[in-house]
Protein backbone atom coordinates (compact mmCIF):
# COMPACT_ATOMS: atom_id res chain seq x y z
CA UNK A 1 0.00 0.00 0.00
CA UNK A 2 1.41 3.34 -1.03
CA UNK A 3 0.82 6.38 1.20
CA UNK A 4 0.85 10.01 0.08
CA UNK A 5 0.03 13.21 1.96
CA UNK A 6 -2.20 16.03 0.77
CA UNK A 7 -3.78 19.14 2.30
CA UNK A 8 -7.34 20.40 2.30
CA UNK A 9 -7.60 23.87 0.74
CA UNK A 10 -9.54 26.75 2.31
CA UNK A 11 -12.36 25.82 -0.08
CA UNK A 12 -12.40 22.21 1.20
CA UNK A 13 -10.71 20.85 -1.91
CA UNK A 14 -8.28 17.94 -1.88
CA UNK A 15 -5.61 17.22 -4.47
CA UNK A 16 -5.23 13.55 -5.34
CA UNK A 17 -1.53 12.82 -6.03
CA UNK A 18 -0.62 12.30 -9.68
CA UNK A 19 0.55 8.71 -9.12
CA UNK A 20 -2.85 7.77 -7.63
CA UNK A 21 -4.76 9.52 -10.44
CA UNK A 22 -2.74 7.60 -13.02
CA UNK A 23 -3.31 4.25 -11.29
CA UNK A 24 -7.06 4.89 -11.02
CA UNK A 25 -7.27 6.49 -14.47
CA UNK A 26 -8.83 9.67 -13.01
CA UNK A 27 -8.64 12.86 -15.07
CA UNK A 28 -9.63 16.51 -14.60
CA UNK A 29 -13.42 16.77 -14.60
CA UNK A 30 -13.99 13.10 -13.67
CA UNK A 31 -16.32 12.39 -10.77
CA UNK A 32 -15.34 10.31 -7.75
CA UNK A 33 -17.33 8.55 -5.06
CA UNK A 34 -16.61 9.33 -1.40
CA UNK A 35 -17.39 6.58 1.11
CA UNK A 36 -17.44 7.64 4.76
CA UNK A 37 -16.21 4.95 7.13
CA UNK A 38 -15.59 4.96 10.86
CA UNK A 39 -11.88 5.63 10.50
CA UNK A 40 -11.80 7.84 7.38
CA UNK A 41 -12.90 8.42 3.81
CA UNK A 42 -12.43 6.11 0.84
CA UNK A 43 -12.24 7.78 -2.58
CA UNK A 44 -13.10 5.72 -5.66
CA UNK A 45 -13.56 6.68 -9.29
CA UNK A 46 -17.20 6.96 -10.40
CA UNK A 47 -18.00 4.22 -12.87
CA UNK A 48 -18.47 5.54 -16.39
CA UNK A 49 -18.48 2.12 -18.06
CA UNK A 50 -18.94 -1.45 -16.86
CA UNK A 51 -15.29 -2.40 -17.42
CA UNK A 52 -14.26 -0.09 -14.58
CA UNK A 53 -16.15 -2.29 -12.09
CA UNK A 54 -13.67 -5.15 -12.27
CA UNK A 55 -12.16 -5.44 -8.79
CA UNK A 56 -13.30 -1.99 -7.70
CA UNK A 57 -15.59 -3.03 -4.85
CA UNK A 58 -13.85 -6.26 -3.91
CA UNK A 59 -13.65 -5.33 -0.22
CA UNK A 60 -17.19 -3.98 0.03
CA UNK A 61 -19.25 -6.78 -1.57
CA UNK A 62 -19.30 -10.55 -1.74
CA UNK A 63 -18.23 -11.35 -5.31
CA UNK A 64 -20.00 -14.72 -5.43
CA UNK A 65 -23.33 -13.23 -4.27
CA UNK A 66 -22.97 -10.38 -6.77
CA UNK A 67 -22.27 -12.81 -9.61
CA UNK A 68 -25.27 -14.95 -8.64
CA UNK A 69 -27.48 -11.85 -8.59
CA UNK A 70 -26.25 -10.68 -12.01
CA UNK A 71 -26.74 -14.17 -13.46
CA UNK A 72 -30.31 -14.37 -12.13
CA UNK A 73 -31.13 -10.89 -13.51
CA UNK A 74 -29.70 -11.80 -16.92
CA UNK A 75 -31.89 -14.92 -17.05
CA UNK A 76 -34.99 -12.79 -16.41
CA UNK A 77 -34.26 -10.60 -19.42
CA UNK A 78 -33.48 -13.37 -21.91
CA UNK A 79 -36.07 -13.81 -24.64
Amino acid sequence: MEIKHSRISTKGQLTIPKEFREILNIHAGDEVILLLQDNGIIIKPKISHIGMLRGLLRDEINIEKAKAFIDSEQKKWRI
